[in-house]
């Protein structure tokens, strides 16, 4: 049992690692200044200062986040150079901050696939490869097919929450390892795409913002963008609750 629950807490925060990475590597490459880069949220466990940016380990590893130099509400440290700012960069460049996200969990599904078959298939490299790039794409297929049915369908009892996925993990386990890491990449997948809805606090959300600003040349106003996210995070922090706690009331 403690296994199972060591192995799925390292199996959510390889996923999270790899979406919070993807923000983290195009804002570098971008030249915005990355403030944190923290894993989980919560109260700070572990941390370490290095170059400018605070990377930390928080007490509830579920989800994490990357703290961008914003300062478009007027509160950032004016030492920090403009030119360094996310609100100052490129459309192009805030664009591809905000889907590095989701472009990394697909990154971390592949390798995963890739492993797999070199280390359990013992294919040759290139056709493992390739392979891999195919079971990828089968995969996504079949994840925006159910994500398309469940909005057609307006059917979300089957929702499961961190308690459900949790268990999921446990099971997968069970299995064995091979099937634990396929179920790593389809959680990696899940992450990735469900962070692209156009919600709230969510990758997507903000994607809507940018596109407001790209169709009407003019960026929408930080205070009320601000106030969305947070609302956004408040009702999808509760959403959370209440779908764990039906995945507890299912045990």
């Amino acid at each position: 049992m403690f296994i199972s629950v060591l192995a799925s807490i390292l199996q959510l925060s390889l996923i999270v690692l790899a979406h919070e990475l993807g923000h983290y590597f195009f804002a570098k490459i971008s030249g915005t200044r990355v403030l944190g880069f923290n894993l989980g949220f919560g109260p700070r466990l572990w941390s370490i200062q290095h170059n400018g940016t605070q990377y930390a380990v928080r007490l509830i590893l579920i989800g994490g986040y990357v703290q961008l130099a914003d300062g478009s509400l007027g509160e950032l440290d004016a030492s920090i150079p403009a030119e360094q700012r996310f609100e100052n960069k490129s459309w192009l460049a805030r664009f591809a901050i905000m889907i590095g996200g989701t472009l990394f969990n697909l990154l971390f599904a592949w390798a995963v696939f890739y492993g797999l078959y070199l280390t359990y298939h013992h294919w040759a490299v290139f056709t493992a490869f390739g392979k891999s790039f195919l079971a990828l794409g089968q995969l996504l297929k079949e994840f925006l097919r159910e994500i398309i049915l469940l909005f057609v369908r307006r059917d979300f009892s089957g929702l499961s929450g961190s308690v459900g996925i949790l268990s999921f993990s446990a099971e997968s386990l069970r299995q064995g390892w091979p099937v634990f890491w396929q179920f790593t990449a389809l959680l990696s997948i899940n992450l990735g795409i469900l962070n692209l809805l156009p919600f709230p606090a969510l990758d997507g959300g903000r994607i809507i913002f940018l596109l407001y600003e790209l169709i009407f040349r003019r960026k929408p106003d930080p205070r009320f963008e601000s106030y969305v996210h947070l609302f956004g995070f408040i009702f999808l922090f509760a959403l959370i609750i209440l779908v764990s706690f039906q995945d507890v009331l299912r045990l």
